[in-house]
């Protein structure tokens, strides 16, 4: 493989094919009506005073490591939903990311905010999937899929009423986001390829991506403080991802609420 994303996505596929033997779309159709509403992700991006973090739980990552000691997802969800995360992205995906999708259903009753199913999804299955495992959106990732496959999973997912957050990278992506209609874009400023961080990623692409009016533009990878917040919504992102600085915090509470400005803001 050339990169480590397509190696990811690789193998992605070949254990989606053991996953829908297991369990089979009509099944997964029947779970879905299990589920509760779809949370409304545009209502908890863009209603409030703070800033809106999309606070994200993963173990590790195939470019660090193990993140946290002691991980638990259901204490961390906890911490994020009491200390002012607007939504929550749970990484489900389990040979590089040491995951499961079980995950969605641990953390579903602990935070009662949406919750991003993150993966690698490149199949219409896995867009059924993360609705009967309780997600309220899912990922596409506009660097790997083709153009035809980013705009049918899309409105997949709108069929389903399931957002998709629509991850770009550079100019190409965002044309490939615009040409499928996506009104929740995400300007990774990581290179999924290399795990390189750039902050001036997002400089260059949020003016190109406010061009689109009407959209939710979500700010991804490398922020660490409250100075690149304030810089980052100055330019008019509207929210933030961010995993590893709260996951390799000693206090994730006392981060949170600097990311989010509350702390300042009830002083």
């Amino acid at each position: 493989m050339s990169n480590i994303l397509d190696k990811i996505f690789a193998d992605k596929k070949k254990e989606l094919a053991g996953t829908k033997r297991e369990l089979p779309l009509p099944e997964l159709k029947i779970r879905m009506g299990d589920q509760a509403p779809v949370r409304d992700v545009y209502k908890a991006l863009n209603e409030g005073k703070n800033s809106k973090i999309i606070a994200e739980i993963k173990r590790r990552t195939p470019f660090k490591g193990e993140l946290r000691e002691n991980f638990n997802a259901g204490e961390i969800a906890g911490d994020y939903a009491r200390n002012g995360a607007a939504t929550l992205s749970i990484l489900t995906e389990s040979n590089y990311f040491g995951s499961h999708i079980d995950i969605l259903k641990e953390v579903r009753p602990i935070a009662p905010i949406p919750l991003l199913r993150k993966d690698f999804i490149c199949d219409e299955y896995q867009v059924y999937e993360s609705r009967a495992h309780g997600a309220d959106l899912f990922l596409l990732i506009a660097t790997w899929l083709e153009q035809n496959q980013l705009t049918d999973l899309l409105h997949l997912g709108k069929e389903l009423g399931l957002p998709a957050l629509v991850e770009t990278h550079n100019e190409y992506d965002m044309e490939k986001a615009f040409e499928a209609k996506a009104s929740l874009i995400g300007i990774n400023n990581r290179d999924l390829k290399n795990g390189k961080t750039d902050l001036n990623i997002a400089r260059r692409l949020i003016p190109m991506a406010l061009q689109e009016p009407g959209s939710t533009l979500v700010c991804e990878s490398g922020i660490h403080g409250r100075e690149e917040i304030e810089e980052f919504e100055k330019i008019g992102a509207h929210a933030f991802l961010i995993g590893e600085s709260l996951m390799t915090s000693k206090n994730i509470p006392e981060k949170l609420n600097e990311l989010t400005g509350r702390g300042a803001n009830e002083q």
